[in-house]
């Protein structure tokens, strides 16, 4: 990638705290992709392999309820990312399209997993995410809600401000972050099946996949 496009990637949260050195190597391995405006990045069910980082324009994430309507539950712009959960092996949870010309830099599930255990700091990030996404889900699931009014508050709570960087946990063992990792997906497996459960006409909640 060019240095450009390094420069992109030290904007995302998720890598501010990466030295430039590590993020000129993910930056040498991530592939660009181009797409014009109401393309399908992918559809909902598909394999998921990698993760994407908008590097220009900006995307929608939806699901089809049963009368085939959209039901749009977030958007994504420059500067942030999403396909994350592909670290679950799962397929996509969500279908997502841009919104305008966009350009991606894609990372493989592979060379995202060899990043997250070269950069812990960066590994942090991303189980401080999913511990705030299935802390969110537990909250609006107890709370007895309607599906819908649940989805809506759900992705309501998403947009809050970033997450403060917890820097002590940086110098952190790998095994150490690997459980929490797994921790944090146990967590939202288990409140994952307990919205299908509860679920109407086939609505399920996207959480970054």
């Amino acid at each position: 990638m060019s240095h450009a496009s390094l420069a992109q990637l030290q904007s995302v949260s998720l890598f501010q705290s990466v030295n430039e050195a590590g993020l000129r190597a993910l930056a040498e391995r991530v592939k660009r992709r181009n797409l014009a405006a109401g393309h399908l990045v992918f559809k909902e069910g598909e394999p998921a392999d990698s993760m994407y980082v908008v590097l220009a324009g900006s995307v929608k994430i939806f699901l089809q309820n049963a009368a085939g309507k959209q039901v749009v539950l977030d958007t994504k712009k420059a500067g942030e990312y999403f396909g994350e959960m592909m670290l679950d092996y799962r397929p996509r949870s969500a279908s997502i399209m841009t919104l305008e010309d966009s350009e991606f830099a894609v990372i493989s599930r592979e060379d995202f997993q060899a990043f997250l255990r070269q950069h812990p700091e960066a590994a942090e990030q991303v189980i401080l995410n999913l511990i705030r996404i299935a802390r969110g889900m537990n909250q609006r699931t107890l709370g007895g809600a309607g599906i819908a009014e649940r989805v809506r508050a759900y992705m309501s709570g998403l947009q809050g401000p970033d997450l403060v960087k917890v820097r002590r946990w940086i110098g952190a063992k790998r095994w150490l972050l690997a459980g929490l990792l797994a921790l944090a997906l146990a967590q939202y497996y288990f409140v994952d099946v307990m919205l299908q459960i509860s679920s109407l006409n086939g609505l399920t909640v996207f959480t970054g996949r």
